[in-house]
């Protein structure tokens, strides 16, 4: 694809909706420790992990909860606060050390600047978030952790909720994420879907997953996205984008 009809893609884009950890931060959660925590307190609970199909451990979670309601909903509620009690003790403990990546603020201003919408979603807990990035807020237009919403990456729920708060469609919209997660959920609601290198994943695991772009990180956006398209109001009443003649 050549660079001109990447650009073209990128001409009516209004918005862009970022991952957090491994995207816009580096948070080293022991995700191993994590897995074996909320593993064991399953089989204290009587539930094996040949039971649940879930790849995910907030879906593992939310699958365990309702094999235990069958039999006794208390149990269900218990094991649903402490396994997230156990996810929120270990996601703290790495945003001690969390920080932001080289340039990634920079290139957050330089968009809203630009006159584009951001959106900053994550699996992770606000808390944990908020410590590494008190002010979140002044980079970004809606931030939404798993706190706010039923339903995480890559379900289109958290990414829905976004659009809907920035007043945008997922056509004007492009997502920006260190992993596959983010590519499913984005290309799920229409948007256009940037994969960044500063996670685990490889390129080609990243092409494999249908990603329009590979970048090496999050703040070399600002090369490829334009300035938003000027809205006009239009003769109905509503408004309409006005074309740039290049």
């Amino acid at each position: 694809m050549g660079t001109r009809h990447k650009e073209d893609q990128l001409r009516d884009i209004r918005a862009v909706v970022f991952d957090f950890d491994g995207t816009l931060a580096v948070l080293n959660i022991d995700f191993s420790e994590m897995r074996e925590q909320v593993f064991e307190l399953m089989r204290k609970y009587g539930v094996n992990e040949e039971k649940v199909e879930e790849r995910y451990l907030l879906e593992i979670i939310d699958e365990v909860v309702p094999i235990l309601s069958k039999s006794n909903s208390s149990a269900a509620e218990e094991f649903y606060q402490k396994a997230h009690l156990i996810l929120h003790g270990i996601e703290m403990k790495a945003a001690e050390e969390g920080r932001m990546l080289p340039g990634v603020k920079e290139a957050l201003i330089s968009l809203k600047r630009k006159g584009i919408k951001v959106g900053i979603v994550t699996r992770n807990c606000e808390e944990a978030v908020r410590k590494v990035v008190p002010d979140i807020e002044a980079f970004c237009d809606v931030f939404v952790s798993r706190d706010l919403i039923k339903k995480v990456k890559p379900h289109p729920e958290q990414l829905t909720s976004v659009l809907k708060a920035l007043h945008v469609t997922g056509k004007e919209t492009v997502m920006v994420g260190d992993h596959t997660i983010d590519i499913q959920a984005g290309k799920r609601v229409g948007m256009k879907t940037i994969g960044v290198l500063t996670g685990r994943v490889k390129k080609e695991e990243f092409e494999k997953a249908g990603a329009d772009w590979v970048l090496e990180e999050a703040s070399e956006i600002c090369e490829l996205i334009p300035p938003s398209p000027p809205l006009v109001k239009g003769g109905g009443g509503g408004f309409s984008k006005v074309d740039k003649k290049h």
